[in-house]
């Protein structure tokens, strides 16, 4: 038995980082009016969310949360659409916001207001 435990043991060392590194999550809040809040690198659901409401303020509800290190926010100036992205980098986390901002509106009406990622 003593073996097996050992054996295991330099098995979970020799794993690869990747295996190791802990979820962290982002999430995104708005008011549809212009404020927000963004928050990437949070340990858990709930702390996301939390942070970014209260990033946000009053009258805002959470429209993202995500096990991603990145995170991004896109809004038409005339409040008619927003997009939300997450994704591994700050880039596929921007495009996905463009995306769906995009989708809504007409072409390039829709602005990036925030993106953050975990280092």
């Amino acid at each position: 038995m003593r073996r097996t435990g050992f054996a295991l043991a330099i098995f979970l060392l020799a794993m690869p980082a990747a295996a190791q590194t802990p979820v962290t999550w982002g999430a995104i809040a708005d008011n549809g009016q212009g404020y927000y809040g963004i928050i990437a690198g949070m340990g858990t659901r709930e702390a996301a969310e939390i942070t970014a409401l209260s990033e946000c303020g009053s009258g805002c509800a959470v429209r993202l949360t995500a096990p991603e290190r990145c995170v991004a926010y896109v809004h038409s100036p005339n409040g008619q659409a927003s997009g939300y992205g997450a994704a591994a980098t700050r880039q596929q986390a921007e495009q996905s916001a463009w995306n769906e901002c995009s989708a809504r509106v007409p072409s390039n009406s829709c602005e990036l207001k925030g993106a953050r990622c975990f280092e």
